[in-house]
């Protein structure tokens, strides 16, 4: 095979495929890194539908192997996972990266992202980013557990926020990947959640929060909690989670809704209601809370081989389904 072609998965409009496309090359101070799984996300699902206008390669979730960098040799043959933001890194013209810090992080105003805006992303034999972006993957954590430090970080982003207090009774609506991660997370961090959804089977995988299926939520638990967490994606999840939240009480909205239907703001200014948006978190502490032995390879449906993936695309795409992982 010719070393200077890789396969990868391209979309293009509303159309998408495998490809042979030429391996990127580094920048300064950019590593060139050898994909080993790539993770599927319900974000790709929705880009190959045409949000967000994306034309390139996709996804952002991923494990990989260092095979150049020239700015950082030591990171040759290491094992790596990348923050999907890259920010422009120019104080003097750009505020987010003049304060730094979270804001630099999740919220530069000129930055691409991984699979999302013009930055070629993770579906393929090979990937660049900038060093920066980059957090070496300990030891003790197996490569199929480190393809899940980017949406794990996603919801450890609600510890980041804190907006639980103690004391606070916390509830996570949805019981897709993300709202999984949102329940096992804060489940360890001591919240006793309770895990509302659809389905009692893939409840089951967040051990310690209490599964109630949404046909029994209402009216038990009707103005129940202080802190509500919306990873349901869909409008109906969002007005169930606005019902299960106290007065004074805090919607953290994890997903993005499906637009265009009528927002009725009514009980949000009736009940004091605060609403937080919240994205994309801390890979540190989602490596940390791996290494400390949390394993999440439960939450895999399927592995398939990177030469499949048009039927792992067709697979992500059904209702039911949590993580496939494209192995390269």
């Amino acid at each position: 095979k010719n070393m200077a072609t890789m396969k990868a998965w391209v979309v293009n409009g509303e159309t998408a495929g495998l490809q042979d496309v030429p391996v990127p090359s580094p920048g300064p101070n950019e590593a060139l890194v050898k994909v080993l799984i790539a993770g599927m996300c319900n974000t790709d699902i929705e880009i190959m539908k045409g949000y967000m206008g994306y034309n390139g390669i996709l996804g952002h979730e991923f494990v990989g192997e260092v095979v150049k960098c020239d700015s950082k040799a030591d990171l040759v043959g290491q094992r790596v996972v990348g923050e999907i933001n890259l920010a422009c890194c120019q104080p003097a013209e750009c505020t987010a990266c003049k304060k730094g810090g979270v804001v630099a992080r999740n919220h530069c105003g000129n930055r691409a992202v991984l699979g999302i805006l013009t930055k070629d992303g993770t579906y393929a034999e090979f990937l660049t980013l900038p060093v920066r972006n980059l957090h070496v993957v300990p030891a003790t954590v197996s490569t199929e557990n480190a393809a899940f430090v980017e949406p794990l970080a996603a919801a450890l982003r609600i510890r980041e926020q804190q907006v639980v207090r103690p004391g606070d009774k916390v509830c996570v609506v949805g019981d897709g990947k993300l709202g999984l991660l949102c329940a096992i997370t804060l489940a360890r961090d001591g919240c006793h959640p309770v895990l509302i959804g659809r389905h009692a089977e893939k409840m089951a995988l967040a051990t310690n929060a209490e599964a109630v299926l949404a046909s029994d939520a209402l009216p038990k638990y009707a103005g129940a909690f202080d802190v509500v967490v919306d990873a349901t994606g869909n409008p109906e999840g969002l007005q169930l989670s606005q019902q299960l939240c106290a007065p004074l009480g805090t919607l953290v909205l994890k997903s993005t809704c499906a637009a265009g239907t009528t927002f009725n703001t009514a009980p949000y200014v009736i009940d004091e209601l605060k609403i937080i948006g919240s994205r994309c978190g801390p890979f540190k502490a989602a490596l940390d809370m791996l290494e400390d032995g949390l394993d999440l390879t439960p939450l895999i449906t399927e592995k398939i081989q990177f030469c499949d993936v048009d039927r792992a695309v067709a697979l992500a795409s059904k209702k039911g389904i949590l993580k496939i992982q494209l192995h390269m």
